[in-house]
């Protein structure tokens, strides 16, 4: 059964942008060397439906589905991330223990666990995660999952509208960028972040 450092159930902002970060630095720094990463998708981010008109960088007008399909190409940059379109049915375990399941069939393991997965429902088995009504958005009956600061207990992560975030593309991002730097210092055990760019200075 193959393991990985960090698995990330959903693929839409918040969950590519945790995996983007994550994989960036493989090549930066010892620490980072020879991990890997999966995230299972289930192309059912509300991205899909959308044309995004405020993101930073992003063509006005352009559709939800273009800018997941770029961002899913940004991936295709670095060998230590993986993506599985696939269903999760069942998480459990522990920091370092956690096993999932999908609807397909296939079993994983991973030391860390990342839920990016909306804010539609929550029918995963398995993780015991306290769901509450979604109260920063205006569409009613939305859920998220409890957490302090992204963090559900050891191990265990939220981001993006799972978290409780609001819904604008930025956020999410910032979220899936803090919970990947939030990886980090925990395996540095200090302050960690992956720089876009490197100063000329």
């Amino acid at each position: 059964m193959a393991k990985y450092d960090v698995l990330i159930i959903g693929g839409g902002v918040a969950g590519i942008t945790c995996a983007l970060t994550l994989s960036s630095v493989e090549n930066k720094f010892p620490w980072a060397k020879d991990r890997k990463y999966l995230i299972i998708d289930e192309n059912n981010s509300d991205l899909l439906q959308a044309k995004l008109y405020n993101v930073p960088g992003v063509r006005q007008g352009a559709l939800g589905e273009e800018v997941i399909r770029d961002m899913r190409k940004q991936l295709d940059m670095f060998k230590s991330i993986e993506i599985l379109d696939d269903i999760v049915v069942r998480a459990e375990g522990s920091l370092n223990n956690f096993s999932v399941t999908t609807k397909s069939g296939k079993s994983f393991l991973a030391d860390r666990l990342v839920l990016a997965t909306g804010m539609h429902k929550f029918d995963i088995e398995g993780l015991n995660v306290e769901v509450l009504p979604h109260d920063k958005v205006m569409k009613p009956k939305k859920i998220k999952i409890k957490n302090k600061d992204l963090k559900v207990r050891e191990g265990l992560y939220v981001a993006g509208l799972a978290a409780g975030s609001k819904t604008m593309f930025a956020i999410a991002a910032g979220d899936g960028a803090k919970v990947a730097c939030d990886i980090f210092e925990e395996w540095t055990g200090k302050f960690a972040v992956a720089h876009d760019s490197v100063s000329k200075n």
